[in-house]
């Protein structure tokens, strides 16, 4: 037998509504406008999941509330072995519905029903520049059977080769007072670096013609290398004289064909070098290397079983 009362409703619609248009008539009262900067995705690396090549190119105004009341949290300014370091941190409260009306349906965060961690909020007030660490959605929790507000904890951002270009001059500043240069290449793509031989193909009488096609890139060449004695009419290697950029998948590589006999074909190599601004910089590579190994150990790294 229940024993909560059966006739009494735990928020209609209405209700819902009517406390819903509250909320955001005091958040939009009593709070400030801000620009929320979603971040975009460039170079993720997928075993530690950071992105050191994040970019952030929008900027949406919306009002928010400071649960701060009198100044930020945080430590403030502070000397550390690296520096001077400032730390401060604060809780905004936004409406749901109005994030939804104002970025969400746009669906350019990373998280498109809510707001997302590594996101960024700019405040004209104090012209600073936060970082969202962690999204409060259950807070408070379900009023009349519905969730109103998302609680955001942020910090103050701290600049690492992010690239921000939103349009509007005071938050893009940001990444001109931070970085040596702010017209750097940034991409998650690679270049050809060896093409092998699938089918050294018969009947060849002069070199053929190589061309590098698809992948996403351009600019990659290479040239035939015909053989000779045993391997004469045969193509032995391709050697590539210039690898291209911008390849985010294999390349088609092709061959052309001989006066009479078998054309040859062959595959190209994309590899990315983790050290450049426009490689992956992530662990792909050591994740390919370490796929075939199998360790026969439940703990290969300690004495605990």
């Amino acid at each position: 037998m229940t024993t909560t009362n059966v006739y009494f409703s735990h928020g209609t619609r209405n209700e819902q509504y009517l406390v819903e248009d509250l909320i955001i008539e005091s958040l939009r009262m009593y709070g400030n406008e801000v620009y929320y900067i979603p971040r975009t995705l460039v170079s993720k690396d997928e075993i530690l999941g950071e992105d050191r090549l994040s970019e952030f190119k929008t900027a949406f105004p919306i009002e928010m509330y400071f649960e701060n009341i009198d100044n930020f949290a945080g430590q403030g300014a502070f000397i550390q072995k690296f520096g001077l370091m400032v730390e401060q941190s604060a809780t905004l409260v936004v409406a749901r519905r109005r994030w939804d009306q104002f970025v969400g349906r746009y669906e350019v965060s990373i998280l498109p029903l809510r707001p997302a961690e590594g996101d960024l909020i700019y405040f004209p007030l104090s012209k600073g520049l936060f970082e969202i660490k962690f999204v409060q959605h259950q807070d408070p929790f379900y009023q009349l059977g519905k969730l109103y507000v998302y609680k955001l904890q942020v910090e103050l951002f701290q600049y690492s080769s992010e690239r921000i270009d939103t349009g509007i001059s005071t938050i893009d500043n940001f990444e001109s007072l931070k970085s040596f240069t702010t017209n750097l290449t940034r991409s998650n793509f690679g270049e050809v670096t060896k093409i092998n031989m699938v089918n050294r193909g018969s009947g060849y009488t002069t070199v053929p013609d190589v061309t590098i096609t698809n992948g996403g890139g351009r600019g990659a060449t290479a040239v035939a290398v015909r053989g000779t004695g045993s391997d004469s009419g045969k193509i032995v290697r391709i050697d590539i004289t210039n690898p291209g950029s911008s390849y985010n998948s294999i390349p088609t590589v092709t061959i052309s064909a001989p006066t009479s006999g078998v054309t040859a074909t062959a595959t190209a190599v994309v590899e990315v070098d983790i050290d450049k601004v426009e490689s992956f910089g992530d662990n792909n590579k050591f994740k390919e290397e370490s796929s075939g190994i199998v360790f026969n150990e439940n703990n290969p790294f300690g004495d605990v079983i």
